[in-house]
C-alpha cells in the first residue's frame, strides 16, 4: 500500500506513482503563480521554440503538452504514469531510466526534469546522463520544491499538515538539490544561468482537492490513519488556498567536449 514503509526511496517512488498516476499533474496544472503560469508552463518557457527537447521522469506528460508539435520526447519509467499520459493524448513518450537513456549522445537541445530530482536515484548517474544526450551549449531545466517564497498563512497550514502527518518536514532523498548549493550541477559539467523561485497558489475548491494535495505529497512510512487526519485538516481550508512554493534552475551544458 501507499503508505506502508519502505526500505527504498525508489520502491517508495515507484509504488506511489503506480498507485496514484497523474497526481502530481493533477494538482500542479490547478496551481498558478502572480504572473498566471501554472508549473508545467514556467519550466519548458526557458528552452526555445523549436528545440529538440527531453522531458525526464514525465510523469503523465504534462510539460510536453505545453509544446503541442514541437520535437519533444518523454521519458519515465512508470507504466502507469504512460498508460495516464496515453490517456491525455500524449504518445511520443518512452518507458525507460533516467540513469540509462536510450539516446546517442548529443542528440537533444534541451532537457526539462519537472519534480524529479529530489527523488531521483543514483542522482550522479542521471546528471552524466542528461549531459551526455545534451548537445554542447544545451539547455537544462529543473523544478524542485522549494523553502520559500511562502506567506505567514502558508507556513503556518505546512506546519500543521506535517505534524498531522506525524513528520517535522518534508524530506527527500537528494536533500543537498533543494538548497543552493550548485556543487551537484556544476561537477558534472553544468553552467548556471538561472536560479529563481516562485509560489504557486492552489485553490481548495472542493473537498477533493484538498484530499488531493496531501495524497500528492511524499510522505513514506506514513500511515494511512495519520493521511486521513491531514486530509480533514485540509477539507477545512475549502474556500482558501495554500501557496506551493517551487524553484527552477536554469543550466547549459558547458561546451567542452
Amino acid at each position: 500500500m501507499r503508505h506502508e514503509s519502505f526500505e527504498r526511496w525508489s520502491d517508495y517512488v515507484s509504488t506511489f506513482h503506480r498507485e496514484h498516476p497523474g497526481i502530481t499533474e493533477d494538482i500542479l496544472s490547478r496551481a498558478t503563480s502572480a504572473h498566471g503560469l501554472n508549473p508545467y508552463q514556467w519550466i519548458v518557457a526557458p528552452i526555445p521554440l523549436g528545440s529538440r527537447t527531453l522531458d525526464l521522469a514525465c510523469g503523465s506528460g504534462p510539460s510536453l503538452r505545453q509544446r503541442p508539435g514541437e520535437q519533444w520526447i518523454g521519458i519515465d519509467r512508470s507504466i502507469s504514469e504512460l498508460a495516464r499520459s496515453h490517456i491525455s493524448g500524449t504518445d511520443n513518450i518512452l518507458q525507460g531510466d533516467a540513469t540509462a537513456l536510450p539516446f546517442d549522445d548529443a542528440t537533444f537541445d534541451g532537457v526539462v526534469c519537472s519534480m524529479a530530482v529530489m527523488v531521483i536515484q543514483p542522482l550522479g548517474t542521471a546528471l552524466e546522463e542528461v549531459y551526455r544526450v545534451l548537445r554542447p551549449g544545451g539547455m537544462f531545466v529543473v523544478t524542485m520544491p522549494g523553502r520559500r517564497p511562502l506567506r505567514i498563512r502558508d507556513v503556518a497550514r505546512y506546519a500543521r499538515l506535517v505534524a498531522r502527518l506525524r513528520r517535522h518536514r518534508l524530506t527527500y532523498p537528494n536533500e543537498h538539490v533543494l538548497r543552493r548549493d550548485r556543487t551537484t550541477f556544476e561537477s558534472r559539467g553544468f553552467e548556471f544561468i538561472e536560479d529563481t523561485r516562485l509560489r504557486f497558489r492552489l485553490t481548495f475548491d472542493t473537498p477533493e482537492t484538498a484530499a488531493g494535495f496531501v495524497e500528492s505529497l511524499y510522505v513514506p512510512g506514513a500511515t494511512s490513519a495519520n493521511v486521513a487526519r491531514a486530509q480533514r485538516l485540509a477539507a477545512r481550508w475549502v474556500g482558501s488556498d495554500i501557496g506551493i512554493p517551487l524553484r527552477r534552475i536554469t543550466m547549459r551544458r558547458g561546451l567542452a567536449t
